[in-house]
């Protein structure tokens, strides 16, 4: 009977995380934050009062970040990534660059080992520009110049963080050689390009075979076996189980009829896992180390992260779109358009927090980075442009 309640215990675990999730999510969608924001925050709340998440519930949490990055890469392609790869990938790359440069920068500023400034760098070079793209949609100009660079830039970004991603459990088993880092990006980043380009080929052809099939679901049912699998072999091999998930998603939007069909399949699946992950990301945070620390020391740590990730992508971005052309203004737009972090900087801080990588005040202080740039990006766009139309 023991071991029968045990093993029901996880359902009434996951109602009450679910729901506690979604409702957060009405509550910050409504005063216009991030509703990843409030996930993490009803895991911070539950760590507070000592609640623990099960084995099965890391797993679902699994899922859900899977999942999630899959259908961010059907919303895309790879021809969209290589489309206008010299302009976007030169913005990218400062970007990246920018945001290692910002990670060794903690080293003096915090006090940190190199191993907690490689991560920390890593943990800073992803971007999340769905923010942005809203904006630049309500100031009229989503298909200007900049604006193009800027989601090109974020999709081959997507690419360049979690190939970097990919490197966090070589850097904990201390792996931290320029040469060993170089070669598990391009490891990562191949493996990207043969999974992304190879099912951009069969798209058409597995579809048609798939829909003649007399199973129960065919689409959905064996495009995420072959989704399960691309994940184990990515962790098998000691990548990030998530890169391969995105480069499957880009591979399959090259069909834009099966990827749209797909995108409908798997919301669900999105909606109800991808929460977990982002709570478990505020659970796993030990509290107790922060309430143990000096209030203005953390307060320090927190305002220099902040501070960090705005110097590493406005700077980084401006002066790589300085480099492919662009305008003193334009590039202004780019480095702060490049600037908001979410679910794929959260993925990285808390796979770090996992390993080892970074102390608890260190990821809280991330934690803190999304809704500042949230913040802070659609009022500097809007000076921005509004600027522009004036020069």
């Amino acid at each position: 009977m023991v071991a029968e309640e045990l093993a029901a215990s996880w359902m009434l675990e996951f109602a009450i995380l679910l729901g506690l999730a979604k409702l957060s999510e009405i509550i910050f969608v409504k005063i216009g934050l991030p509703r990843v924001l409030g996930y993490v925050v009803v895991g911070l709340m539950l760590s507070a009062i000592g609640f623990t998440v099960s084995d099965v519930i890391h797993a679902l949490a699994l899922l859900g970040i899977i999942t999630l990055l899959f259908n961010a890469g059907l919303e895309s392609s790879t021809r969209e990534f290589f489309r206008g790869l010299k302009s976007s990938g030169i913005i990218a790359v400062g970007g990246v660059v920018g945001a290692i440069l910002a990670g060794l920068a903690a080293i003096p500023l915090l006090h940190a080992s190199f191993i907690e400034a490689m991560a920390i760098g890593v943990i800073l070079s992803a971007t999340s520009v769905s923010l942005t793209v809203k904006t630049l949609e309500e100031l009229g100009s989503l298909n200007s110049r900049e604006a193009n660079a800027i989601v090109g830039a974020a999709v081959v970004d997507d690419v360049l963080g979690l190939a970097l991603l990919s490197t966090l459990p070589g850097i904990k088993e201390g792996i931290i050689s320029l040469d060993s880092i170089i070669g598990v990006s391009a490891l990562a980043f191949a493996f990207w390009l043969a999974v992304s380009f190879g099912f951009q080929f069969m798209s058409r052809p597995l579809f048609k075979t798939l829909m003649r099939t007399k199973i129960e679901a065919p689409l959905i049912t064996i495009i995420f076996i072959i989704l399960m699998l691309l994940s184990y072999l990515a962790s098998y091999i000691k990548l990030s189980a998530i890169l391969l998930a995105y480069a499957f998603g880009l591979g399959l939007a090259s069909y834009p009829y099966l990827a749209h069909r797909l995108s409908q399949d798997i919301a669900p699946v999105v909606a109800l896992f991808t929460p977990l992950f982002f709570v478990y990301a505020g659970v796993i945070v030990e509290l107790e180390e922060l309430v143990e620390y000096e209030i203005g020391h953390y307060t320090y740590i927190v305002i220099t992260l902040i501070f960090l990730a705005i110097v590493s992508k406005v700077f980084g971005c401006y002066i790589a779109a300085r480099i492919a052309g662009f305008s003193n203004t334009d590039s202004l737009i780019i480095g702060v358009g490049m600037m908001p972090r979410a679910e794929v900087m959260l993925t990285s801080a808390t796979l770090s927090l996992q390993l080892g990588l970074i102390s608890t005040h260190i990821y809280t202080g991330i934690l803190m980075i999304l809704p500042v740039t949230s913040l802070i990006v659609p009022i500097l766009l809007k000076t921005l442009y509004a600027r522009k139309i004036t020069v």
